[in-house]
């Protein structure tokens, strides 16, 4: 089984090969299940494929911890709008690692019944679904994404509590290309 760093170590491997020749962006993104801010890169190697890698900050009771993030859209159209470029629909996949191995873990540790007793929780994914309008010169671009966990799709079946705020989340990204 992959861990998430090498998982991480792979995409970086891919995006840096000099035979891709693809748009570099640097990225700030705030929420959608990327901690209250997160900042990293995100490499397009056309125009439909797009990789981000970010590291995130969160707070639990006044204290900061941190996670990265990878994920991967693909948007199927990309149309020009008064000289700028607008994805109207992206969707993809992301996956989150929390950094804090005494609050998250990837098996169950030896306090819990037996082995795997609990799902992991340092690692999770969902899918995400979205929209960027990049302006062009100045090269800026803002998205808009929705994300929903793994944990949340299963969640909403086998939970009474049908509050949507618990299962789904959204965020806004700044991006630079360079």
């Amino acid at each position: 089984m992959f861990s998430f760093n090498k998982i991480v170590f792979i995409c970086l491997i891919f995006v840096a090969s000099p035979a891709h020749s693809g748009e570099w962006r640097a990225l700030i993104e705030r929420a959608g299940f990327m901690g209250f801010l997160a900042a990293g890169v995100s490499y397009e190697w056309t125009q439909e494929h797009a990789t981000d890698v970010s590291l995130g900050g969160y707070h639990i009771d006044n204290e900061t911890y941190y996670q990265t993030n990878i994920g991967y859209r693909y948007s199927r159209w990309v149309t020009p709008l008064k000289g700028n470029e607008w994805r109207p629909l992206q969707f993809g996949g992301f996956a989150v690692y929390a950094l804090n191995t005494d609050r998250y873990f990837l098996s169950s540790p030896d306090k819990y019944p037996s082995k795997g007793y609990y799902d992991e929780t340092a690692l999770r994914y969902g899918a995400e679904f979205g929209s960027t309008l990049t302006f062009f010169p100045s090269r800026l671009a803002i998205g808009y994404r929705v994300r929903i966990f793994d944990n949340g799709l299963i969640a909403m079946f086998n939970n009474s509590n049908r509050d949507i705020q618990y299962y789904i989340s959204s965020g806004f990204t700044l991006q630079y290309l360079f």
